[in-house]
């Protein structure tokens, strides 16, 4: 047998295993989805996740089962998606804490997100504000600012999750500033916001999402959006600008596991997009302040792999253990 003959060989084994395994990526999916959320049900990523399952049955034509796998600092989410196949058949929804900061603030971490988890797209931003009981003086962060300054160490601030975007950077703006309050952690919104109203912390960090409700119903008031821009449904609120302001921006991406058939991601990504830009899904993002970002798989990578650097140098800067 020629040299070129078994080129040519090679060449049509080549194809067809290339055909083969875009006819599987095809023919995907022909069993369950499971889509595992690393966050207490009842919350705006559980809610958006659920509106997310709900488009994607529609348009695959099978279940979309939502999994909430709270607490650890989202690990054992993130980890128990990674037990399953690169198949496209399981999804992660992962915010800057799994993707971003654990691994600059978790020592031992299981899971290498930059090099274990493909991302389909960026799905939303995740505006944040901080909000005090209703009952209290203070009308915006400046006035609680100088409440901090007024009254060194008595003063609380509860946060979502430990080593978040929060956490960060509501620890580097108590740095930067030479605040001295006390951060307390919680294992999402509502066990936070039940403590803020009885009393027991002074002020929280939150997604706006999941606390407007108490807003809405006047047991809180928000001080400030912690961003530059200001919140389409809260256009009054302070926001953020200066470099010793409280900045805390986030965002939220659908993940798979690394290995899955790059057809398939191109698939998820198509219907995803095509799911969140229905009229009433934009309604509901709207409803919890956020933003549709939708960027393609390769975009979103680089999106996030500057976002690990950049909230590596702000962990690196921080001392979270000391707050």
């Amino acid at each position: 047998m020629t040299k070129f003959s078994s080129a040519i060989k090679a060449g049509v084994a080549g194809a067809i295993f290339l055909c083969a395994g875009y006819a599987a990526g095809a023919a995907w999916p022909d069993h369950p989805l499971r889509l595992v959320v690393p966050f207490p049900a009842g919350g705006s990523y559980d809610i958006v996740a659920r509106t997310l399952s709900q488009k994607l049955e529609k348009r695959l034509g099978q279940p979309v089962v939502v999994e909430n796998i709270a607490g650890g600092a989202t690990v054992p989410g993130v980890t128990s998606a990674l037990k399953d196949k690169a198949e496209g058949y399981t999804l992660l929804l992962a915010s800057d804490g799994s993707l971003n900061i654990n691994q600059h603030v978790i020592k031992g971490l299981r899971y290498n997100p930059d090099t274990e988890l493909t991302p389909i797209t960026m799905l939303t931003t995740v505006p944040h504000w901080i909000v005090v009981r209703s009952d209290r003086k203070e009308h915006s962060l400046t006035e609680l600012t100088a409440f901090i300054r007024s009254n060194p160490g008595k003063v609380s601030i509860s946060i979502n999750a430990v080593g978040g975007a929060a956490h960060l950077g509501l620890a580097s703006w108590k740095q930067r500033n030479g605040l001295d309050f006390t951060i307390v952690p919680y294992r999402g919104s509502p066990p936070a916001m039940a403590d803020l109203i009885g009393g027991q912390t002074d002020a929280h960090v939150d997604v706006i999402g999941s606390s407007v409700a108490y807003v809405t119903d006047g047991k809180v008031k928000p001080l400030a959006t912690l961003q530059s821009q200001a919140v389409t449904q809260f256009p009054k609120l302070e926001t953020q600008k200066a470099d010793e302001a409280l900045s805390v921006r986030a965002n939220l991406a659908l993940m798979v596991k690394t290995g899955t058939p790059q057809p398939i991601i191109e698939r998820l990504y198509k219907e995803v997009k095509s799911s969140v830009e229905e009229p009433d899904f934009i309604a509901r993002l709207q409803s919890l302040a956020y933003e549709p970002v939708l960027t393609p798989p390769a975009q979103a990578r680089k999106f996030l792999q500057s976002e690990s650097a950049r909230y590596g140098a702000i962990a690196k800067a921080v001392n979270l253990d000391a707050n």
